[in-house]
């Protein structure tokens, strides 16, 4: 079992509590059940655990002896992964909704306005490429049909595909990350895009190749032979095309 001891702990639970430090052992004020990754983990596993359990420490555990550990500020050193998904998990332990607007950080603002900007990109060359009227109709048809292919795939396979997509659409697409769903088929798709958009089938289909020509630019390649491999024929086809 591994154990820590942070400052943190030191602070709320040795001086906060009143007790003497020169009397308090460790072993009374330590955390433990501690979450571990191992050295084999990625950095996108070492995120994405920090978002989950609220930390900014994990120690990395190899043969039942803890052989090294990695900080949040490793993973800014290092730049693995996007700023604003760095930021969320320092967002995430400020408090729930993270402080108010006129005192966020300057490394949060920034990385709101490069989320934001990263994302419209993402509509705007859906809704040129499928040629839709409005960007709301962009917003609407990224999520039918991103959505769709995350509930089509299994929970580990659909969550490295969202770390791979801009960052505001991770939270609502991990929402739907409970897969895998097989009634989910290109067809199935189609109707909802002309159900919801009130499009004819050809500019449904359009739609849904445009969003996989997206997909094959923004996500890496390893990724796109991932998720061919867990797709059914008939979406798998969108990727050919």
């Amino acid at each position: 079992m591994a154990t820590l001891s942070t400052a943190v702990d030191l602070a709320v639970r040795v001086v906060g509590r009143g007790l003497d430090p020169k009397l308090t052992l460790i072993e009374d004020v330590m955390t433990k059940l501690v979450a571990t990754l191992s050295p084999a983990d990625t950095h996108q596993d070492a995120i994405r655990m920090m978002q989950q359990r609220n930390i900014r420490r994990i120690p990395l555990v190899e043969d039942d002896r803890i052989v090294g550990i990695v900080t949040l500020d490793d993973l800014l050193l290092d730049e693995a992964g996007p700023l604003e998904q760095l930021a969320e998990v320092i967002e995430t332990q400020i408090g729930d909704g993270g402080p108010a607007e006129g005192r966020r950080s300057p490394l949060t603002r920034r990385s709101e306005a490069r989320a934001k900007s990263t994302y419209g990109r993402f509509r705007n060359q859906l809704r040129e490429a499928a040629e839709l009227e409005t960007s709301q109709q962009a917003d609407q048809a990224l999520q039918i049909v991103l959505g769709s292919i995350v509930r089509r795939l299994p929970p580990g396979e659909s969550e490295n595909f969202i770390s791979q997509l801009p960052w505001l659409l991770h939270r609502p697409l991990g929402e739907l990350s409970t897969g895998p769903d097989k009634t989910i088929t290109d067809h199935a798709i189609e109707l909802e895009l002309m159900d919801e958009l009130g499009v004819n089938e050809s500019h449904a289909w359009r739609i849904m190749e445009s969003v996989a020509a997206i997909i094959e630019q923004t996500v890496s390649p390893g990724q796109m032979d991932d998720l061919q491999g867990q797709l059914p024929k008939g979406l798998r086809e969108l990727f050919t095309a």
